[in-house]
């Protein structure tokens, strides 16, 4: 832990009881998995960079910023330079206080540590649950975009029985699957993670996913301790065979669906709809008030996956990105190399910040 600036505490993979203490400290409606150390540290793990909190406290107010810190390669090597993006979730800035000077002054705070460590750029993936973008917008360096509807749950809304919320089609489908056979079970103790682990890269290959989503072993090894914690891995079963099994993360208020799979079997037998339904009422059951399922692969109303999820909810929240640039400079030199040696490429990847990063493997 070091405090370079006044007020300011940035905090590492070192400093995982002082991270703790003071995500403790947060107000219970600012509590969300995705800003503990636990899940940050899944994409350390994953080789995703170096995690960061960026702590701001003035007047017993405080704003708290996880991220990824990471080196950014040219021509081959690790350079002096460093870019900022949040982890595959939902994180960004948040705060005890919606006062303009002292977000304004917390924002400079974060700005001054960004030139200190030669930052260039900065990508946010902004919590829809909280809308916290929110605390950023008016602030001319910050472009914030908004990309598509994802999908909460009003938990007070959902029956066992009646299933009032959903779709006729849902409700069907989730009968369906019981009377097949499908049973739910709740595994506790992590016993049949491995199992999980199988499914989902089995569906990733045959999806043809992004590398983003085909995470390490040492992510998965991390993954079953936060279930075990902040968790539940749901498993679907057809006479004693996995066909399904689905994460869920619980804290306080919100409750997120994270990642799901299911098996060829399971994909027949609506198996998907039937988890969907009872981690919905294992969150009520622990107290959350919403749920999160995200949205689609795409913006288009008529994204498979987002169809699926409103056969849930009619209730939609907004998700926002943001992007920055802390050094125009260096920034400009980085992408004229990398644009020059792309050709057509350069114009289909435009709107990427962080373009210099992508290989010729990951670009389509």
């Amino acid at each position: 832990m070091r405090s370079d600036i006044d007020h300011t505490t940035i905090l590492s993979s070192a400093d995982e009881s002082r991270w703790n203490a003071i995500y403790d400290e947060l107000p219970i409606a600012l509590q969300d998995v995705h800003f503990t150390y636990d899940y940050n540290n899944l994409y350390q793990k994953n080789g995703d960079g170096e995690i960061r909190l960026f702590v701001f406290q003035k007047n017993k107010q405080l704003y708290y910023y996880p991220f990824l810190l990471r080196a950014i390669i040219i021509e081959g090597s690790k350079s002096e330079f460093k870019d900022i993006e949040t982890v595959y979730g939902y994180t960004g800035p948040i705060s005890t206080t919606n006062d303009h000077d002292f977000l304004n002054e917390a924002d400079q705070a974060f700005c001054a540590y960004c030139k200190s460590e030669k930052i260039i750029t900065e990508f946010i993936r902004f919590n829809p649950l909280m809308q916290n973008q929110q605390l950023l917008e008016g602030n001319s360096a910050m472009k914030l975009i908004e990309l598509r509807d994802y999908i909460s749950v009003d938990l007070k809304t959902i029956d066992d029985s009646l299933m009032t919320s959903y779709s006729p089609q849902n409700r069907n489908k989730i009968r369906k699957a019981e009377k097949s056979g499908v049973k739910i079970v709740f595994d506790k103790n992590g016993e049949a993670f491995s199992e999980f682990e199988s499914i989902y890269l089995e569906n990733m290959t045959r999806l043809n996913a992004a590398n983003m989503y085909f995470f390490s072993p040492e992510f998965f090894a991390a993954l079953k301790k936060l279930v075990m914690k902040s968790g539940v891995l749901l498993l679907a079963k057809m006479e004693e065979e996995i066909i399904g099994a689905t994460v869920f993360f619980k804290s306080n208020m919100y409750s997120h669906y994270f990642l799901s799979s299911v098996s060829e079997a399971g994909r027949k037998n609506g198996v998907s709809n039937l988890m969907v339904h009872k981690g919905l009422l294992w969150a009520k059951e622990n107290n959350a008030q919403m749920m999160h399922l995200g949205g689609g692969v795409s913006a288009d109303q008529n994204d498979p996956l987002l169809v699926f999820k409103k056969n849930f909810s009619e209730k939609t929240v907004k998700f926002f990105i943001g992007k920055r640039i802390h050094d125009q400079e260096v920034y400009d030199k980085l992408i004229k190399v990398w644009d020059s040696s792309h050709g057509e490429k350069a114009v289909k990847y435009k709107s990427i910040l962080q373009r210099y990063r992508l290989t010729k493997e990951e670009l389509l």
